[in-house]
């Protein structure tokens, strides 16, 4: 019989959320995983309401999340907190900077310091690209150099938050992640989804630039598996890396992203390029993470790019 552990997933109903219940429920290795979430339902996704499970709705910073928490606890037994949750519209934080220093710092803090609990381990959901400026592979030992001020909130939140957890007593790491897409994205807007929504629906897209950034693009399910691995190492009591890269390890541009999504739907995409240079000067021209790296949680077993966006694709038919 496994060991079992409370699994606290802070916005646990929202992509990379679902993907991980999803992983946790299908894999017989990570029986003792017991979730629970906590969600306002801002990004849930459709069908979270037939979940069985634990579960609160409502923001995690509120006096009844915190009551559910407490009235879920068993004594004397530890939990894993994954934190999902903060501010993620990289576009949007040069003209709203306070409130993401409020979504990712202060109301983290506070909530660190009102939940942990001695022998708890906190898991952070982070980032790999915006934490840098993309003119070098990222490595979990890289230093922080963003180009944007969500990448200097995120910065900032992993190192107050390691510090925090220490303060209350448990144990901290972070997971940063590259571009995530997959199922469960009904609610996203980033490339892949909304490339693969217009072919579905015959709709029009913008393409910033000329294409040919680049970003490691990671399978949600992948994603989903890694952060599940984490959370059962920890549960083992086995050795865990701090710092962890959740990515593929390949760099692939927006031009060749939207020949896979033809090929997978053998449709043409509608788009039209747009100059976009404001945007562009606050994002990474190109992102990779480290090949080596991204396999001390995935192994050998990540998904090719076309057979990930062919999932993606048949996700959206649905």
């Amino acid at each position: 019989m496994k060991n079992s552990v409370s699994l606290v997933l802070i916005g646990g109903f929202g992509f990379v959320g679902r993907n991980i219940l999803d992983v946790i429920a299908q894999d017989d290795q990570f029986d003792g995983l017991d979730p629970m979430v906590i969600d306002n339902l801002t990004n849930a996704v459709p069908g979270h309401e037939t979940l069985d499970l634990p579960s609160f709705v409502g923001g995690y910073e509120e006096a009844d999340a915190l009551a559910f928490l407490e009235a879920q606890r068993t004594e004397d037994c530890s939990r894993i907190f994954v934190f999902l949750a903060g501010e993620t519209r990289v576009a949007e934080s040069k003209d709203r900077p306070l409130d993401f220093i409020d979504a990712n710092i202060s109301t983290p803090s506070k909530f660190v310091m009102e939940a942990v609990q001695p022998g708890d381990h906190f898991i952070l959901i982070s980032t790999a690209g915006a934490l840098f400026d993309g003119t070098f592979e990222v490595r979990t030992n890289s230093a922080y150099c963003p180009k944007n001020f969500y990448g200097a909130t995120k910065a900032a939140e992993e190192m107050i938050l390691e510090k925090l957890v220490d303060l209350r007593g448990g144990t901290f790491s972070v997971i940063r992640m590259t571009n995530v897409y997959g199922r469960f994205s009904d609610r996203k807007k980033s490339a892949i989804h909304a490339f693969t929504r217009a072919i579905v629906d015959g709709g029009e897209v913008f393409i910033n630039g000329d294409g040919k950034q680049s970003r490691d693009f990671v399978y949600a399910g992948d994603v989903g598996r890694g952060i599940a691995t984490q959370a059962k190492r920890i549960r083992d009591g086995e050795a865990y890396d701090r710092v962890n890269i959740l990515g593929a390890g390949v760099s692939t541009t927006l031009m060749d992203v939207v020949g896979a999504i033809e090929a997978a739907s053998g449709e043409m995409l509608n788009y039209t390029k747009v100059p976009a240079e404001e945007l562009l000067k606050t994002e990474p021209r190109d992102v990779i993470a480290s090949a080596e790296d991204v396999k001390i949680l995935l192994g050998d077993q990540i998904t090719d790019l076309a057979d990930g966006i062919r999932l993606t694709y048949a996700y959206y038919l649905r």
